[in-house]
């Protein structure tokens, strides 16, 4: 059997990350998809935590890639205070090293990461068609650490069909879009909501520039405002710069769908669906807040962003909420593929974190 070390990732594992991005594809809905980092792995980690720290196995002997996997560490809400929370993610485990005995060694680096720089509260999540996954690191085995399940997050790929009618928020609400000077008050905005929520992210101004929100402006941001405050936020956030879905093949159903949608979509503003191999055209519905989880100022932006892609050349809008979230149900105005995973804690010594009750917070753009 091959043995495998591990250490910190450096610049020089850049290629063969994004290789093993490319070269391993996930189930997701009746497609085969690769999330990938191109041109460079490390420019896209900035999103997923404020710090992170990317570690590699490799073969002792050839000197190959064996998996990657990465603890991005970030200001979040626990309980309504400010914690220091590590998200565990980017698992990936080449064919020949998919053993338990690397697993294990694995989370015994995890665990000496954990004694050298701790987090109060891991978290994790697993797609719901990785049954791999499911079936060993969160089925409680000897020698991986436990995983306590947090409940299913839905992360639907909704489809911009034909266009929609405008929703108009309650009176006296109005959305228009942010500009520049409304940054800090859409920060204290998002804190203030935030804090409602367990593992909700902490945001500052410096945010928006130092690499964190990589990619998005000011203007990607729709306000629902009432009485010159604001009241709701929602992001159409693209990241095809530094990140991108591929779809690698259609499986079932799939196969017949999108001819038929291709036809339709050249005698419309549709945009075709891409040849497998191809990458997905899509952007992440963020910074999704909403005073009082009023649902009628949510169906109101949401539908204000499904307009305003419409016939831009995207495919589809990833947004993500926790079963519980009481936003929720205004995904199911709109056709689309269903998608998500199990959210986890992680616990590496000593008793779980006590949680209340807090829906968990999760955005699609920084998963």
């Amino acid at each position: 059997m091959p043995q495998v070390s591990f250490q910190a990732a450096s610049a020089a594992d850049d290629a063969d990350l994004r290789r093993l991005l490319r070269d391993n594809s996930m189930q997701q809905g009746g497609l085969s998809l690769s999330f990938r980092r191109e041109p460079s792995y490390f420019a896209a980690c900035s999103v997923l935590g404020q710090s992170a720290e990317v570690f590699v196995g490799r073969d002792t002997q050839t000197g190959a890639l064996a998996g990657v996997g990465a603890r991005y560490r970030f200001p979040a809400y626990i309980n309504g205070q400010a914690q220091n929370i590590v998200y565990l993610a980017d698992l990936r485990v080449q064919t020949a090293y998919r053993n338990s005995i690397h697993l294990r060694r694995a989370y015994q680096f995890l665990r000496q990461r954990h004694a050298a720089d701790p987090a109060a509260v891991y978290t994790t999540m697993i797609l719901q068609d990785n049954r791999a996954a499911l079936a060993t690191i969160a089925a409680q085995r000897a020698g991986l650490p436990p995983y306590h399940a947090q409940g299913t997050v839905h992360t639907p790929l909704i489809l911009l069909g034909r266009q929609k009618p405008a929703i108009a928020a309650p009176h006296p609400i109005a959305i228009r879009r942010a500009t520049a000077t409304d940054w800090a008050n859409i920060v204290a905005f998002l804190n203030r909501e935030n804090a409602r929520y367990q593992f909700a992210p902490i945001f500052h101004a410096s945010d928006l520039n130092n690499g964190r929100l990589r990619g998005m402006q000011p203007e990607n941001i729709l306000l629902a405002e009432a009485n010159g405050s604001i009241i709701g936020t929602l992001a159409l956030w693209q990241q095809s710069a530094f990140r991108q879905l591929h779809i690698d093949a259609y499986h079932g159903a799939w196969r017949f769908i999108r001819p038929v949608y291709n036809a339709l979509a050249r005698l419309t503003p549709l945009a075709p669906l891409p040849r497998a191999g191809e990458a997905l055209k899509y952007a992440y519905l963020s910074l999704m807040a909403v005073q009082n989880d009023n649902l009628a100022v949510f169906r109101a932006l949401l539908r204000q962003a499904y307009r305003a892609s419409h016939g831009t050349g995207l495919h589809y809008l990833i947004g993500a909420f926790h079963e519980r979230h009481p936003l929720r149900p205004a995904f199911a105005d709109y056709a689309g593929i269903p998608s998500g995973g199990q959210l986890f804690t992680v616990q590496f010594d000593g008793e779980p974190y006590p949680l209340d009750g807090r829906v968990p917070y999760i955005d699609a753009a920084a998963i």
